[in-house]
C-alpha cells in the first residue's frame, strides 16, 4: 500500500487491480453438464435439489446445503440430476484474494488448502454461509450503494469460511491414481514430465494410460499439457507487470512462436487480446470508476495545496488526458472538481469555526482572499461575511 500523509485507504492498495467483476449467477439446473474445465473460482451453494457431480473422477452427492469449492484444477461433471438443482453459482479470479489476503499463514498453508482440501463441504456447518450467498446475489441484484465492495467483503468471507472447514476435514489421502496424474499435469505446466514417466508411476503402459486420460478429459497427455499451460498462462496475465516472456519461460514453452499458437488454439485470442478483452477492459465500468475515485482521493487529500491535473496525473501514474477524458464523462474536470472539493470545506469552516475569512482562504488552498470570495460569491451569491451572518442567525 501506498502512504499518503501518514494514512492509508483500500484504493491504494488496488491501484493496478484491473480484473472484472466477481460474476454471480442463480441457476436452475435440469440437464447435465459434461465435463467442464474453467479458469476462474467457483463457488457453488445448492439450495434445493439432488444430482451427483463428479470432480477430477471422485463422485459427491449434491444435494440441499451442499457448498463447493472449484478451482481451476477441479475437472468436474454433474449428472444423475433426481430432482433440478437450484443453485447460486460466484465466479472469480483467485488474483482477487490475493490482492485482499491480509492474514499471514505458515508456509505451505494456502497451498494445502488449494490442493488437498476436499471441494465440497457441508453448508450447515455454519449458518453465515447460506445468509452470505443469498446476500451476495441480492446485492448483485439491487445495485445499492456500495453493492460492488460488498459483494467483495462477502465472497471473501465466503472463501475464508470455505477455508476454514474444509481444512477441519483435510483429505490426507496420497494415493496415486489417473487423477492424481492429471492434477499434476495441470499444476505443474512447466515441468519437464511426459507419459512415459507418468505411466512409471501406476505401473501402466503409456498407451494405456494415454487412453485413459483421453477418456477422463477428452485431451491426450501431450493436448493436456499444453491445455495445462495455458491455464496457467490466463492466471498469470492477470499480473499486467509480468512480462509475457517472462510468463513463456515460466511455463517452459519452447518457444514464444509455440506459446503463441498454443493459446490461440484453446482461447481462439492472442495473449495480448485476452489482456485487453478480459482483465485490463479499460472500457469497463468499474475499471473507470476505480480511477475517478482514486482521483477524487487525490484531491481531497491535497487540495490544501496549489495542485495541477500535471500533478494528479504523475502521483497516480496516469496519463492527463485520461483523467480529462474520465472526468469528462462524469460531467465534471480537475478544475471543477478541486474547485468545489475546496468550495466545501471552507463553508464548513465558516460554519463552524470563527476563523477569519483569509485564513479560511489560505488553509483550503485558494491561493488568496479575492479568488475565495469570487469562488463563494459565483456558487452562494453572497460573500464569505454574508454567509457566515446568515447562518449563525438560522
Amino acid at each position: 500500500m501506498k502512504e499518503q500523509k501518514e494514512w492509508f485507504t483500500g484504493i491504494d492498495y488496488y491501484n493496478n487491480y484491473k480484473e472484472k467483476e466477481i460474476q454471480i449467477d442463480r441457476l436452475e439446473i435440469t440437464k447435465p453438464i459434461e465435463l467442464h474445465a474453467h479458469i476462474q473460482v467457483e463457488l457453488w451453494y445448492v439450495f434445493d435439489g439432488n444430482a451427483k457431480i463428479e470432480i477430477n473422477g471422485k463422485e459427491y452427492q449434491l444435494e440441499k446445503n451442499s457448498f463447493l469449492c472449484l478451482y481451476s484444477h477441479h475437472l468436474y461433471r454433474v449428472y444423475n440430476i433426481q430432482k433440478p438443482l437450484n443453485v447460486i453459482i460466484i465466479k472469480f479470479f483467485i488474483g482477487l484474494f490475493m490482492h485482499m489476503m491480509w492474514e499471514k499463514h505458515e508456509s505451505g498453508r494456502n497451498a494445502e488448502l488449494v490442493y488437498k482440501t476436499y471441494p465440497m463441504i457441508d453448508g450447515n456447518c455454519d449458518y453465515k454461509i447460506k445468509e452470505l450467498f443469498e446476500s451476495v446475489y441480492n446485492e448483485k441484484e439491487n445495485q445499492d450503494f456500495g453493492a460492488y465492495n460488498m459483494m467483495i467483503y462477502e465472497v471473501l468471507e465466503l472463501h475464508t469460511l470455505y477455508c476454514r472447514y474444509a481444512l477441519k476435514n483435510i483429505n490426507k489421502c496420497t494415493q496415486k491414481d489417473i487423477w492424481y496424474i492429471i492434477q499434476r499435469i495441470i499444476l505443474s505446466p512447466s515441468s519437464i514430465y511426459n507419459v512415459e514417466d507418468a505411466a512409471k508411476e501406476l505401473g501402466y503402459h503409456p498407451n494405456y494410460l494415454n487412453q485413459k486420460i483421453r477418456q477422463l478429459t477428452g485431451m491426450t497427455f501431450l493436448e493436456l499439457r499444453q491445455f495445462a499451460k495455458i491455464l496457467n498462462a490466463c492466471a498469470l496475465l492477470h499480473f499486467e507487470e509480468l512480462d509475457i516472456s517472462y510468463i513463456i519461460d515460466q511455463l517452459g514453452c519452447s518457444s514464444t512462436a509455440t506459446f503463441y499458437r498454443i493459446f490461440d488454439k484453446y482461447t481462439g485470442m492472442s495473449p495480448i487480446q485476452y489482456q485487453q478483452s478480459k482483465i485490463l477492459d479499460i472500457e469497463h465500468y468499474y475499471h473507470g470508476k476505480d480511477i475517478y475515485l482514486q482521483i477524487i482521493q487525490y484531491i481531497f487529500v491535497n487540495f490544501t495545496s496549489p495542485i495541477t491535473i500535471k500533478d494528479c496525473a504523475q502521483s497516480l501514474g496516469i496519463k492527463e488526458h485520461t483523467i480529462s477524458q474520465l472526468l469528462q464523462d462524469y460531467s465534471s474536470s480537475f478544475s471543477k472538481l478541486l474547485e468545489e472539493i475546496r468550495f466545501l470545506y471552507a463553508r464548513t469552516l465558516l460554519e463552524a469555526t470563527d476563523m477569519s475569512i483569509t485564513t479560511i482562504a489560505m488553509d483550503c488552498g485558494f491561493g488568496s482572499t479575492s479568488t475565495f470570495q469570487r469562488i463563494f460569491l459565483k456558487k452562494k451569491n453572497c460573500t464569505p461575511s454574508v454567509y457566515r451572518k446568515k447562518y449563525k442567525n438560522l
